[in-house]
């Protein structure tokens, strides 16, 4: 027999146990990176839209990796690449490998930062073992819970439902398919899946995934009351709601992908996959799609300076593991025998449960 709180949430045909790990997943801003005038390995401190309280850091690239010539020497490719971030207070931090200084050019990287606050203790009300307390959540901003569940065949592309704030989402995913990599990509609002990687431009938008649960989480805005007019709501000292039966919450558990940083060279400027498995408490972990890196297309243009279409990485998934890999043609050629041919963003990835979904 179950114990806790259980609710129903708006169309939904099953049950969900909020009693533990209730969470949020509050957005703390969209940031265009300009990069650094100091190349190599730097931090560079970004102005955080709003404060960091100290929970699971959550950046999401749009743009992980950056590559252009270099002006002064067109055989010579300027390549940039994320490390890894952290965050305090209003600052956040993100760590890069920069080839390319600051110029009116484009912004070298474009990420969404987000965070699951860490549990609170509860004195008043419903006591929600190791979550959030909703009744001190004074900020509509910082809240953030499930909009939409649902499992999906996606050919070539699917566009993201008409959620709320659409535009801050997050999109989890649990699939299984080791060769055709899901790319979200932010711009189009859409998932894309790439193949046919000895095209020209690297890849074409042909792929076909099949059965790809998908849960999307939006933040920024205050739940309504559940369509049935029963059902728990949570309001706090302002009497706005903060919690809502309606929507389903962010479960989180702890599971976490640890994606390694790297930047390396292959004579050949061949592909790179490199399983990496779920880690803390996680049954059937689903991954935010983004972009996480750069591989090469295998269309070899050749020439004094032999190069290679740049990509833009998403994820393939296989059981529990997922693994970045080239997709999203980028409109640059690397010349690979010379610079480094593939790079991989480090960072820690929080992954909800398909099991408290589906």
């Amino acid at each position: 027999m179950a114990h806790g709180i259980i609710i129903r949430p708006d169309g939904w045909n099953r049950n969900l146990d909020i009693t533990t790990s209730c969470r949020l997943l509050s957005p703390l801003g969209r940031i265009s990176v300009l990069g650094s005038n100091t190349l190599g390995d730097v931090n560079i401190p970004l102005a955080l839209p709003a404060g960091y309280g100290g929970g699971a850091l959550m950046v999401i690239p749009s743009k992980a990796a950056d590559i252009t010539f270099n002006p002064e020497s067109p055989s010579a490719n300027l390549i940039s690449c994320i490390r890894g971030a952290s965050a305090s207070g209003n600052t956040l931090n993100l760590a890069a490998r920069i080839g390319r200084r600051i110029n009116e050019r484009a912004p070298v990287f474009d990420i969404s930062v987000f965070e699951i606050p860490p549990a609170q203790t509860q004195t008043y009300g419903i006591a929600l073992q190791d979550a959030v307390n909703f009744t001190t959540i004074s900020d509509s901003s910082r809240l953030g819970c499930v909009t939409w569940i649902g499992t999906v065949n996606i050919n070539r592309e699917w566009s993201i439902p008409n959620v709320p704030n659409r535009d801050n989402c997050v999109v989890f995913a649990r699939w299984e398919n080791q060769s055709v990599p899901l790319f979200f990509d932010r711009d189009s609002m859409s998932i894309k899946a790439f193949t046919n990687f000895a095209a020209g431009d690297g890849a074409q938008m042909v792929g076909v995934v099949n059965n790809v649960q998908i849960v999307i989480v939006s933040g920024g805005f205050s739940p309504q009351l559940p369509s049935s007019g029963y059902g728990i709501v949570i309001r706090n000292a302002q009497n706005q709601i903060t919690f809502s039966s309606a929507l389903p919450p962010v479960i989180w558990r702890g599971g976490v992908f640890t994606l390694p940083f790297y930047m390396e060279n292959s004579s050949s400027g061949s592909p790179k996959i490199d399983w990496r498995s779920a880690t803390g408490n996680v049954a059937l972990p689903m991954v935010p799609l983004g972009n996480y890196g750069y591989q090469c297309g295998d269309y070899d243009y050749g020439g004094t300076y032999p190069s290679k279409p740049m990509l833009y990485s998403g994820l393939l998934m296989t059981g529990n593991s997922v693994s970045t890999y080239r997709a999203k043609p980028a409109g640059m050629t690397v010349y690979y025998q010379t610079y480094p041919s593939r790079g991989q963003a480090g960072l820690s990835l929080p992954c909800l449960d398909a099991a408290d979904y589906f």
